[in-house]
């Protein structure tokens, strides 16, 4: 295991995979495990995880995304395809009478999670929708950080929603929200690309508008 500041310094998007390198099966249960580990509304867990190791399956995969990133699927060890499930609080009380019974929440607060969610999603199904991604990013982010804990490289890669589903053939209960690739970094640099200063993304108490000129012509604030 890796110290955390080294797992977080260390990472980056990998621009170039081993093709030779593989990924077993437990290690790739193993990340989800991890990954299944983020925080999630109501304890919902929207994600579902497609893990692609088949070359052929990896090529046709390779089409839902732009020319740049179709090497990067084709030669990655695997591939994780992370679904929101939409309907995800149809099975909340089932996945909350696990915490019940495991002493971690309350019959009283379950219930009341319960009704809040099927209010919510109920009334307003694009929050299920906003919920889903919100979940996912959290799964999708730790996942990457497991990766690199582990050993192994990672990249976020865009994708044509309408294609990906057409070639997972999923429902429209599920949504494809994240692809990424893991497997053994061979780029040629493995240096991380500067970040923003903190006095552009940090304020307190209040907004402070970004000055896209400060990182132009590389000043800082001065207050």
């Amino acid at each position: 295991m890796s110290d955390f500041l080294d797992v977080l310094s260390q990472r980056h998007a990998a621009e170039r995979f081993d093709p030779t390198a593989s990924i077993t099966r437990s290690e790739i249960e193993l990340l989800v495990q991890q990954a299944s580990q983020a925080p999630s509304t109501f304890n919902l867990q929207h994600w579902r995880f497609v893990a692609i190791t088949d070359p052929q399956r990896r090529a046709r995969l390779s089409t839902t995304t732009i020319q740049p990133n179709r090497q990067r699927i084709v030669d990655a060890s695997v591939i994780f395809v992370i679904l929101g499930d939409l309907e995800a609080h149809h099975s909340l009380s089932e996945i909350l009478e696990q915490s019940v019974k495991a002493g971690t929440l309350t019959r009283e607060t379950a219930d009341l999670w319960v009704d809040t969610a099927n209010q919510l999603y109920g009334a307003e199904p694009h929050f299920a929708r906003e919920e889903a991604v919100r979940s996912v990013s959290l799964a999708a982010m730790v996942l990457m950080l497991a990766a690199r804990n582990h050993g192994f490289a990672s990249c976020p890669i865009g994708f044509a929603p309408n294609r990906l589903q057409e070639v997972l053939r999923t429902s429209d209960r599920y949504t494809p929200l994240m692809m990424i690739a893991v497997g053994r970094d061979c780029s040629l640099s493995r240096k991380r690309r500067p970040r923003l200063p903190l006095s552009q993304i940090l304020s307190f108490d209040e907004f402070t508008e970004f000055n896209a000129d400060r990182i132009i012509d590389g000043t800082r604030d001065a207050e």
